[in-house]
């Protein structure tokens, strides 16, 4: 008894991502004034949207996650002469690019200029090509109902959990592949990085240099000043998560983030950045305006760095250590506090010092791994001689400005026993 040719979804099926999302996320990376276009290019169409993405950009099938399991299972149907087809709404440009990349799929069908392939236009075109029950589907959502309608076998490979107890009702499945648990809580936490909050402890630093850390309100203040910098952070790691796609699945451990491994999808994390800005801004209304400008700057620049400026040599490091002051600043107005020449002049050199140490250390870790000049960031492995120097120079000069900070007589007043004595 021959098998039926069994034909394949590709977005969430094949691969965990969607193509369409991913091609949308590196066009406006490249172009962002194009977001204006997208409503136009999609009123006209979905086959038009992805005709015009595709046009400018192409995905590396090499880096979409894919679904292990399910990915071996059409492996060993290719070794046994089983027909296989990659059935698909994504661009016929970029199914046509995957295929060939996988090489075991006999032809492709997908969207182009006559219609976008989903649905009951997919199960239409099946039908149609191969006869009603005349062949398998294997899909992973809801939209892939009206193809289970028509198969002669079905096969379930990566749906939500909401979906697979829907589908079960209507459907006999005679393989299951890549089930996913519900979205677990750790998933966004680990998206939102909330470790990284602990960088926020800065803005603590203004209420404790001015010894009103038992005012209440100056603590409330600061600690909902700490939330709405946690928060806005987020949303600027989300952004970056899914900025970064390509260059984080390259890299030898950030090919796991949530993003990048296909865990988290990219409509969920902009829902969840949304959700994080909105909450950004309710936490910040009661606010000073100072607090508010300062976190409007941090919001700006995190987000222009993700873009652009990150890829600038000694400019990034710069701006991550106006970004660590910025949080000292935005501290003081939050507490109604002064912030001393003194400490900002510390912030600076310190932290520009830390941030130089963080590029050192990525580009020891590529030096590790292939003795080869090559670049990372914008900077090539024989800066690293240049970059210690740099840093070494500004944590000096952080020293200094703490030892004279320490040594000003209206500082030495402050304290009941400023100098050690035998």
């Amino acid at each position: 008894m021959s098998l039926l040719p069994l034909c394949v979804d590709l977005d969430g099926t094949l691969i965990k991502t969607d193509t369409l999302f991913e091609l949308t996320v590196r066009v406006l990376k490249q172009s962002p004034w194009l977001l204006f276009l997208l409503p136009f290019w999609l009123i006209a169409g979905k086959q038009v949207l992805k005709n015009h993405l595709s046009q400018r950009c192409e995905l590396d099938a090499a880096l979409l996650p894919v679904n292990p399991d399910f990915l071996a299972y059409l492996r060993t149907e290719y070794a046994q002469q089983r027909p296989l087809y990659l059935v698909t709404g994504a661009h016929e440009r970029v199914a046509k690019h995957i295929a060939n990349h996988y090489g075991f799929f006999t032809d492709v069908f997908a969207t182009n200029d006559n219609g976008n392939l989903t649905g009951k236009n997919k199960a239409a075109l099946l039908v149609q090509t191969f006869g009603a029950k005349q062949f398998a589907y294997a899909g992973n959502d809801s939209v892939d109902y009206p193809v289970w309608e028509q198969a002669g076998e079905c096969i379930l490979v990566n749906a939500p959990p909401a979906i697979v107890t829907q589908a079960k009702q209507q459907f006999t499945f005679s393989k299951q592949f890549d089930l996913p648990a519900a979205l677990s809580f750790k998933v966004i936490l680990k998206a939102i990085r909330l470790h990284q909050w602990a960088k926020n402890v800065l803005i603590f630093v203004p209420l404790l240099a001015a010894h009103q850390v038992m005012d209440p309100q100056r603590v409330i203040d600061t600690l909902l000043a700490f939330l709405a910098f946690g928060c806005c952070a987020s949303f600027s790691y989300i952004i970056n998560d899914i900025g970064d796609l390509d260059a984080d699945r390259k890299h030898h451990s950030k090919f796991r983030r949530p993003f990048a491994s296909g865990a988290l999808s990219i409509p969920a994390g902009i829902a969840l950045a949304l959700a994080l800005i909105t909450v950004t801004i309710l936490l910040s209304v009661g606010l000073s305006n100072g607090f508010m400008l300062t976190l409007l700057a941090y919001f700006l620049t995190t987000n222009a760095y993700t873009l652009r400026l990150k890829y600038i040599p000694v400019l990034d490091v710069a701006i991550l250590a106006g970004l660590y002051t910025l949080r000292v600043i935005a501290g003081g107005f939050a507490a109604h506090a002064s912030v001393s020449f003194w400490l900002l002049a510390f912030s600076c050199f310190i932290f520009f010092s830390l941030a130089i140490v963080k590029r050192v250390s990525e580009l020891l870790t590529v030096k590790t791994e292939n003795d080869e000049v090559i670049m990372c960031r914008g900077y090539w492995t024989s800066d690293i001689p240049v970059l210690i120097s740099l840093g070494t120079a500004s944590a000096l000069m952080s020293v200094l400005v703490l030892a004279l900070y320490i040594n000003n007589p209206d500082i030495m007043m402050l304290y009941a026993s400023p100098v050690i004595s035998g």
